[in-house]
């Protein structure tokens, strides 16, 4: 199955009571273009991450706010920032696995959080899909891409949501790998 490839950047989800702290209470993010997945968005606010003793300057927020704040960055920012991200999946692995100490430096304030990672390589899947491939959240699957410099992606790992778009997501270092430029296709190999 054909499937499109994305990466993404360094970039930032925020918790609601973090948004409160960064921006002020009852804050609510603006919207300045979508991403692939339904109901998430670029946010025009930016902030700054303070990872070791350097920054990261206008980072760019997903919205919408959620349960908590999390910094993504790519495993070449990790060592050149001298951060302590894991490479980790979501959810609760996410959460109990987060190694990096990060501030999070806003217009009205600033949070430390360890809400530091290096995203795992993954795939957004919608049920109806997830069911035609015989996919599960948590399982882990390969992803060929064509081109120039082709690679196979091996340990995907697959999220299942009903909010989904099939889209595989990696990092920086991953695309230019593979020689992506925004979003190429890819071959989903189960």
């Amino acid at each position: 199955m054909k499937v499109i490839v994305e990466v993404s950047g360094h970039h930032c989800h925020l918790s609601g009571s973090d948004l409160a702290v960064l921006f002020g209470k009852n804050y609510q993010l603006k919207f300045l273009k979508p991403v692939s997945q339904p109901g998430q968005f670029v946010a025009k606010e930016k902030v700054d991450v303070k990872i070791s003793r350097f920054f990261l300057r206008n980072v760019s927020i997903i919205g919408p706010a959620r349960g908590s704040s999390i910094v993504e960055i790519s495993p070449t920012e990790n060592y050149l920032l001298k951060g302590n991200a894991l490479t980790v999946g979501y959810g609760k692995e996410a959460k109990k696995n987060t190694g990096g100490l990060v501030e999070i430096i806003g217009p009205k304030g600033k949070v430390k959080s360890k809400a530091l990672i290096i995203p795992q390589r993954h795939i957004h899947v919608d049920p109806k899909t997830a069911q035609k491939l015989k996919l599960k959240t948590g399982q882990k699957v390969s992803v060929k891409v064509s081109g120039k410099e082709a690679v196979t992606f091996h340990n995907v790992l697959v999220r299942v949501d009903k909010n989904f778009k099939t889209r595989v997501h990696l990092n920086t270092d991953e695309g230019n790998a593979a020689g992506i430029v925004g979003q190429t296709l890819g071959e989903l190999i189960i």
